[in-house]
């Protein structure tokens, strides 16, 4: 049991998914009869499914259950905030038919709840030591999750959903460390977007409506991202930067333009007229690490500014 604590403590550096693989072994060698470990996550009202092991429940990994359903195991032990055995009542519906005795078991504060298959009814010592490492997981997936919160909000905007510039700027690095070593070096294309007009727009309109603003160019950016190692960020007040990955230069002043221009399309009309400076570098054509690809993309932007706004202009 100390033994299991520690590890299940330990875990929580590493986060949710590490705690719950820790729970899952711990209650495995304190009980033979244990057959399947899930955990479900509750969001709105459903049940989604964020961990299963055992050969019946691997296939549930991502699944989703209604939280309203009334039979439910799921639903009956979050309602009652209590443990609910699941032994062939006909009240609780085990959540697989081969399940012989089950345990769903709500956590403390927690959105989740662990349901515990069993092979055979283990007995009342065994049953305790069970849901003692349950109450010991609860903290460990506390703290587990308040870490990947902290994560998130350092890793994205809280505004607008994207990359912050501190993780974006240590994805570019990490992107382009390796590439000296690589036969074939990646090609990328960097944007490094300025609003024009933003100071404006909040000033007529408010600082909520410049926030809708960032959030709708944010949406645009995300839709001219198309692919996996496409990198989206806000870069700070209304600048944004966008990476496109195996991207040939021409092809992305192209496409910077196409952006710039469906920008200009967005808010034909309003009072204020919203447009994009947008300047352009790629790498490895004019710049080696991912300081200078950023500061070539940022005289870019700038020259496009002095030139009149509302345009592309590229190292």
């Amino acid at each position: 049991m100390v033994r299991a604590a520690r590890e299940l403590i330990a875990a929580a550096r590493e986060g949710v998914p590490h705690v719950l693989g820790s729970l899952d072994r711990s209650l495995r060698t304190l009980c033979d009869e244990v057959d399947a470990v899930t955990a479900w996550e509750l969001s709105a009202d459903r049940f989604t499914c964020i961990f299963a092991s055992g050969l019946r429940y691997t296939h549930f990994q991502g699944a989703t259950l209604s939280a309203l359903a009334e039979r439910s195991p799921l639903a009956c032990a979050r309602a009652s905030g209590s443990v609910r055995w699941v032994n062939g009542d006909a009240d609780i519906v085990p959540l697989h038919p081969a399940d012989r005795v089950a345990l769903a078991i709500p956590l403390d504060d927690l959105p989740l709840v662990l349901y515990v298959a069993f092979a055979h009814s283990p007995s009342k010592p065994t049953l305790a030591d069970v849901l003692d490492v349950c109450s010991i997981a609860a903290p460990a997936l506390a703290i587990a999750r308040d870490r990947a919160e902290d994560r998130a909000r350092a890793t994205y905007d809280g505004l607008t959903g994207l990359l912050t510039p501190r993780a974006f700027r240590t994805l570019l690095v990490e992107r382009l460390r390796d590439a000296p070593r690589l036969r074939i070096v990646p090609r990328l294309a960097l944007l490094f977007l300025d609003t024009d007009r933003f100071k404006e727009w909040n000033d007529r309109f408010g600082h909520a409506a410049g926030d809708d603003l960032l959030r709708r160019l944010a949406a645009m950016l995300r839709a001219h991202a198309s692919g996996p190692e496409d990198l989206v960020a806000r870069n700070g007040g209304d600048e944004f930067c966008l990476v496109w990955y195996d991207c040939e230069k021409s092809r992305a002043v192209i496409r910077a333009d196409e952006l710039r221009l469906a920008i200009g399309r967005e808010f034909t009309g309003d009072a204020v007229a919203i447009t994009a400076s947008i300047g352009v570098a790629a790498f490895p054509l004019d710049a080696h690490t991912a300081e200078s690809l950023l500061e070539a993309a940022d005289k870019a932007m700038y020259e496009a500014k002095r030139a009149g706004r509302n345009r592309v202009s590229y190292a």
